[in-house]
């Protein structure tokens, strides 16, 4: 009986595992989020295995403009597709660079990876890629008037910087959320460079609880994208306002409610006061 060498099972049994291993894709990298004029890089991290590749091609919004196939001559081929910029030099099968992103570079990218026979085996990556720009300040607040009495109308209107996409627009009055019914959105307009202004307009009445020691306050908060931009970490601050105050007119009289406390110490004050002169008017 012949002596056996288990070192040299275990690489028979590891030689076997891999031959049995095909084509698998190990991730496929596209970035949410690019600034406008940036570059960006689509990553496709694929292993043959045991498989040779008989193609790589990639996508944009279902339509290809990049294939490899090794046994072509050349091997590579590029199809013209509006907002892909293809910086040739850099890219590779798997990686390909894109320079100058603009709008219209935004959309859903998908790869495929194919190999060769007798299994066919095709692997796929895919992601949406959205290209934006910030805005550049924060909106402004016009309309309105430096005073107003008690029931006068409020009429207000919010400018965002432009920006793409364009910025969703709220109100606070005295640091709270106004309500939907008093607030009012305009669609965005785009400027010539693919820009979007959003307008938003705050219409109500005056109100003596909405002045605080005599003053109104109304902010105006942009917001770009909210959570979904702030995983990008070149963006700027999410959030921008614009507050103005506005004080209540000379004959304008407001009516607080007194403090419950302060009317307890000086109702006992009172009773006090009157136990007192009871006492002294008996003796």
């Amino acid at each position: 009986m012949g002596r056996q060498c288990p070192a040299l099972h275990t690489v028979l049994l590891l030689a076997s595992a891999l031959a049995s291993e095909g084509l698998r894709l190990r991730e496929s990298v596209i970035p949410p989020y690019k600034l406008r004029g940036e570059t960006v890089e689509l990553r496709c991290d694929y292993e043959p295995g045991n498989s040779s590749i008989y193609s790589v091609k990639w996508f944009k919004d279902d339509e290809e403009f990049y294939r490899y196939v090794p046994r072509d001559t050349p091997p590579y081929h590029i199809f013209p597709r509006g907002g892909v910029t293809l910086d040739e030099e850099n890219s590779q099968p798997g990686r390909l660079v894109l320079k100058q992103v603009g709008f219209n570079t935004s959309g859903q990218y998908r790869c495929e990876v194919s190999a060769e026979g007798p299994d066919f085996n095709t692997v796929t990556g895919r992601g949406s890629l959205l290209v934006i720009e910030p805005p550049t300040s924060g909106p402004v607040i016009t309309g309105g008037k430096s005073r107003y009495h008690v029931n006068d109308t409020v009429d207000l209107v919010c400018t965002s910087s432009p920006s793409r996409p364009p910025t969703h627009l709220s109100w606070r009055i005295n640091g709270r959320q106004a309500p939907q019914n008093i607030v009012s959105r305009e669609r965005p307009y785009m400027s010539k460079d693919g820009l979007l202004t959003q307008i938003s307009r705050l219409v109500f009445v005056a109100r003596p609880y909405h002045f605080q020691r005599g003053v109104l306050r109304v902010k105006c908060v942009a917001e770009i994208g909210a959570e979904r931009l702030t995983h990008h970490t070149t963006i700027p601050e999410t959030f921008r306002a614009w507050e103005r105050s506005f004080q209540a007119s000379a004959g304008t009289r407001i009516v607080s409610c007194p403090d419950p406390v302060f009317l307890f110490m000086t109702f006992s004050l009172f009773l006090l006061s009157t136990s007192t002169t009871s006492t002294s008017t008996m003796r």
